[in-house]
């Protein structure tokens, strides 16, 4: 992992000493000659591979380096800073999506071959092939341009102040970016639980319940919801690294000031260290939460601690 971190920036066309060589005026040899003398990236790469170590390895947090376009903010500053509003963005998605999928995944699946089914299942196969750029973008021009109810850009207002003004702030600028990450995440996990659900419902001990005339609803509570959990956890690592890999288009889209939008301004700039610290710090974060899932499944099934 950590080599890949190293050597995927490296492989973007162009360089950081040209991008910032053009702020002057054009790309002259001798600006860009200095920019990789100031930059280190004159050296050898094992010279600046080595020192990349150094400073996971030997610091901590792992130092990175300065970044070339937020000079002199740190990596490891910029990315702290960034990722609670990030982790609030895919939470918020995450629970709405998955109690979505909960209620829906259920209710289709007790109501095998009716109209509800066919459309719910088809609105998720709409949204999980919906490219979240472009349904983040529909959703900004429709709620943000032409009817003017929501912000579109930016984790808040400059001027919101403090305290109740500035969560309220936060909550709106969050309701577009939630919104689209929750519909994509939508797509996927429906699909899952309504497969698992049906599965469930064709096992012996729910069609035992329902042979002594319990309620739909007391099957799906007490039957349904917790087996059907199974897959989905076990899939947490997937679902979280899609919902990352989401969170960077939506960023990017509404301007929102998380890891994601940080990292297409690695992108952009050729910033090197802000493309290695961010990846770095995104897929430990993606292994971290893989291992809670797993921990969540050994407590969801107790068949797999034997």
């Amino acid at each position: 992992m950590l080599n890949l971190v190293f050597l995927l920036p490296r492989l973007v066309p162009g360089s950081a000493a040209n991008v910032l060589a053009a702020g002057y005026g054009g790309v002259p040899e001798q600006v860009v000659a200095s920019i990789n003398a100031r930059l280190g990236l004159g050296q050898p790469l094992l010279v600046q591979y080595v020192d990349y170590m150094k400073g996971i390895f030997t610091n901590w947090p792992p130092y990175f380096g300065v970044s070339y376009a937020f000079y002199p903010y740190t990596v490891s500053y910029l990315v702290w800073i960034r990722l609670p509003f990030t982790l609030m963005l895919m939470a918020a998605s995450f629970v709405l999506a998955s109690l979505l999928s909960f209620l829906l995944g259920v209710a289709s699946a007790l109501r095998r071959g009716s109209k509800f089914e066919f459309a719910s299942m088809y609105s998720s196969i709409i949204f999980w092939a919906t490219p979240p750029f472009w349904l983040g973008l529909l959703f900004a021009w429709i709620f943000g341009v032409d009817l003017h109810w929501l912000p579109v850009f930016g984790t808040g207002t400059f001027n919101a102040g403090a305290g109740t003004s500035y969560i309220a702030s936060t909550i709106v600028h969050l309701v577009l970016p939630v919104a689209t990450m929750t519909l994509a995440t939508f797509g996927f996990q429906f699909l899952v639980l309504r497969g698992a659900a049906q599965q469930v419902l064709e096992s012996d001990y729910v069609i035992a319940a329902r042979a002594r005339g319990l309620r739909n609803r007391i099957v799906a509570m007490g039957y349904i919801l917790r087996n059907s959990m199974l897959p989905l956890t076990s899939l947490l690592g997937y679902t979280v690294s899609f919902m990352v890999s989401t969170a960077v288009f939506v960023e990017f889209v509404f301007g929102y000031n998380g890891v994601g939008d940080l990292l297409v301004d690695g992108i952009i700039n050729r910033d090197y260290p802000i493309l290695e610290g961010g990846l770095f710090y995104v897929t430990l974060l993606v292994i971290i939460l893989s291992l809670v899932g797993d921990f969540l499944l050994l407590r969801l099934d107790p068949r797999l601690r034997r």
